[in-house]
């Protein structure tokens, strides 16, 4: 009977050793805030960090309403590192392949169609994307919506910054690390 508890045990404590190996661990993490808040947030555990990208990015609205927007130029950039999800239904997603173009207009990337926007208290058009977010899920805006660089200085809202950071280990250790920011999420980002 001792033999199979001891057995049990050498093959539980093995599993638990290579759970890691097997199971997928994000790779990055995603950081919001202001300009000074991601900047000290990164600069303060640069020795965690394999590699940083600051974007700039301006919000509007908060909590349920809360939109970013994001140059189409960083927008792209970002999805080289698949910062982006495309949210199949409730309980699958799939790493987007391809950001859909904005063809001179604003894309809204949300989870409802829409055909407006409010920004600043203004209506303004927009192309619907997609049920895309940034991440595996809607940890902090609930539409995203991509701007083509020309009209980048007419959207009339707070500016903010959001940080694509690869880390040294699995970045679910750093979490707890990064404070004074907006948020931090979870990301499987690549370089």
């Amino acid at each position: 009977m001792k033999k199979f508890i001891l057995i049990g045990m050498v093959l539980g404590g093995l599993l638990l050793v290579l759970s890691g190996c097997i199971f997928d661990k994000a790779e990055g993490l995603i950081v919001y805030g202001s300009q000074d808040q991601v900047t000290k947030a990164i600069a303060s555990n640069k020795k965690n960090i394999d590699s940083s990208t600051v974007y700039e990015a301006k919000q509007d609205g908060e909590g349920d309403n809360l939109t970013v927007f994001l140059k189409e130029s960083d927008a792209k950039k970002m999805q080289k590192q698949q910062a982006f999800t495309k949210i199949v239904d409730s309980k699958k997603t799939e790493k987007l392949k391809e950001l859909p173009a904005t063809n001179g207009k604003l894309l809204l990337l949300a989870q409802g169609d829409a055909t407006k926007i409010s920004i600043g208290g203004k209506e303004q058009p927009v192309t619907y994307g997609g049920n895309i977010t940034f991440g595996d899920s809607r940890a902090y805006a609930t539409k995203i919506v991509i701007v083509p660089d020309a009209l980048w200085d007419n959207v009339n809202a707070k500016s903010e910054s959001i940080a694509m950071a690869l880390m040294k280990k699995d970045a679910a250790e750093y979490l707890t690390d990064f404070k004074d920011i907006d948020r931090v999420q979870l990301a499987d980002l690549k370089s």
